[in-house]
């Protein structure tokens, strides 16, 4: 899946325009939408309809069968009465062992009455006779039967011991033979030892019950009746040689049928109660009419769709395309230096809204090109006076140099060490030694201050620092020598004691640095004063007292933001002291 994802994106991304890829995404989505409806009304109108026939033709069927049936059943009723434990049949041993005409005809009429009276309530039954298959003789029937018919001449359907069932035949009826009929013969014995067949004709017009379904349905039905040995008794269609062997495949079982295929038919198989067989088949033809006109309404839909989509796609490239295209033709333009306004009406209000901001940008841009040359300007007058401003420290450092040479070679030794820290914290504020100022540097920097200021001022100073790491923590230049200066200045009197400490706190994950005096301290107001530089916003340019603490406060916002904390306690006559918390990890 994820292989199928990552060539979809990189056949995506071969297309380079908004309208290479919006046909893209719309084609792919359209193809999609339609096969996923395709699929689902397929299944859905296959299921329902095929559904529908196949229950269609099994009720065709077993209301057909049904009917065979039940004349069946009626012919062996009458059979029963025929036989000799019936009504009728029980006159049969007197009708042929009569000596007189007159008890010949007395009884053969009763035997005819009875017939009439037993089959009147059958008005299906057409036919009904006994038959001497040795002379060939029909006795009582009520039609004269075409001359050489005999029950021997129809097919067997199927043989329930002395009962044999005849499928569906034209009749030998005469007069009736355009009619079909069903019949069943029985082989009967009476007592004088003469051996008769009973044979009953029933009609039912199968073929008519068939084309009259066919023509309902609009549909072509072929009715077969097999035999035991599973060949065709009877075949409604030439498709269908009566005697040859006939077998469904793929046999499925619907109910108490089954539904199979043979050849370029689909069929339903169904057993009668009586045993035997009947099938119902359909032309695959027919079978899928109602699915061939539905494919060929979904190709109508699919082709009035790529043509509804063909239109919108012209509409919507002339909609959006366009203004796009105008719209790149004045970027060109402004890519030539072209800031020229441009009056477009598209008609839409998108579009004449992005055209107006492109009009307010060329405005912008000429104002900003402006503000560019003369920052240019301005610029070029900041580096001349910049490079005229730096001529002054080197010299001065260039200065303090040779005098430190000088005092070395009188062997003025105070002077040398002097020359050479002023040096030092010189090149240090101005970033030509130590660039990457930190803890340690800062501490560097302070301690030649001090040795400095103790050659001026009476003074005593400690520096306790605790060793580790956390001293090549990077941190803002100059940043302890304004408070140190603040202490000695106006803090220290003569002598004083200046307490320096700096260590590591790991609970805060910061840098604790304290510088205390013991001087004169300062009072409430004086405390107020020194501490209004910490108390005024990054806006705040405003001038006060206290410049060094307000560069402190600068460097200390700037390199940690509102992270670091400066703490200024004081007391009048005891002294003061400075608490620096600066967090190692600035993030």
């Amino acid at each position: 899946m994820k292989c199928k994802r990552i060539n979809f994106l990189r056949d995506f991304l071969k297309f380079k325009t908004i309208q290479q890829r919006l046909i893209f995404i719309v084609v792919i989505e359209t193809t999609v939408s339609l096969l996923l409806l395709v699929l689902v009304s397929y299944q859905t109108i296959h299921s329902i309809e095929k559904n529908k026939l196949k229950t269609s033709m099994v009720t065709d069927l077993q209301q057909f069968t049904e009917k065979m049936t039940q004349n069946y059943m009626n012919m062996i009723q009458v059979s029963q009465q025929m036989s000799p434990v019936g009504t009728v049949g029980s006159l049969l041993d007197s009708y042929f062992q009569a000596h007189t005409k007159y008890d010949v005809y007395r009884i053969g009429q009763e035997i005819s009455d009875s017939l009439v009276n037993i089959t009147f309530a059958n008005s299906n039954i057409i036919c009904r006779t006994y038959y001497n298959p040795l002379t060939g003789q029909k006795y009582f029937n009520g039609f004269f039967t075409y001359a050489g018919t005999s029950p021997e001449t129809n097919r067997l359907l199927q043989r329930n011991g002395s009962i044999d069932y005849h499928p569906l035949h034209l009749s030998n009826t005469m007069g009736l033979g355009t009619w079909q009929v069903l019949s069943i013969s029985r082989k009967i014995n009476i007592a004088s030892g003469m051996g008769l067949t009973i044979y009953i004709e029933s009609r039912l017009e199968g073929k008519e019950i068939i084309d009259g379904l066919s023509k309902a349905q609009n549909m072509h039905y072929v009715l077969l009746q097999l035999d035991n040995n599973k060949r065709v008794a009877y075949s409604s269609s030439e498709d269908f040689t009566v005697g040859k062997s006939f077998q469904l495949e793929d046999e499925k079982e619907v109910g108490n049928s089954y539904f199979g295929k043979s050849g370029k038919y689909v069929g339903v198989r169904l057993t009668a109660d009586t045993g035997f067989v009947n099938v119902l088949l359909l032309p695959t033809v027919d079978y899928n009419r109602e699915l061939y006109t539905w494919i060929r309404n979904v190709i109508g839909i699919l082709v009035l769709a790529i043509v509804l989509f063909g239109f919108s796609f012209i509409l919507l490239s002339r909609l959006i395309y366009t203004p796009l295209s105008v719209f790149s033709k004045e970027m060109k333009k402004l890519g030539k230096g072209d800031l020229n306004a441009v009056k477009v009406n598209t008609g839409a209000v998108e579009y004449d809204e992005l055209f107006n901001q492109f009009n307010t940008m060329k405005k912008q841009i000429q104002t900003l090109l402006m503000d560019v040359e003369n920052v240019a300007h301005e610029k070029y007058q900041l580096e001349v006076e910049k490079i005229y401003y730096q001529i002054n420290p080197h010299f001065l450092m260039n200065t303090l140099h040779s005098i430190h040479w000088l005092a070395k070679m009188h062997q003025q030794t105070e002077i040398e060490i002097f020359t050479t820290e002023l040096n030092y914290i010189l090149a240090y504020s101005l970033g030509k030694s130590d660039k990457n100022a930190t803890v340690r540097t800062e501490i560097k920097m302070l301690q030649s201050y001090l040795r400095l200021q103790k050659m001026r001022y009476d003074f005593k100073a400690e520096v306790e620092v605790e060793d580790g790491d956390y001293l090549d923590t990077q941190t803002a230049r100059m940043i302890v020598q304004p408070i140190a200066e603040n202490a000695i200045r106006h803090g220290l009197g003569e002598p004083g004691c200046l307490w320096i400490k700096v260590c590591h706190s790991r609970i805060e994950n910061a840098v604790i640095l304290t510088i205390e005096d013991n001087g004169k301290g300062l009072t409430t107001e004086e405390l107020a004063r020194i501490q209004k530089p910490f108390k005024k916003g990054p806006g705040d340019v405003s001038k006060t007292n206290g410049i060094g603490l307000r560069y402190v406060r600068s460097m200390l916002e700037s390199f940690y933001g509102d992270k670091a904390i400066i703490n200024i306690k004081s007391e009048l006559n005891i002294g003061t002291k400075v608490t620096l918390i600066l967090p190692i990890n600035r993030e």
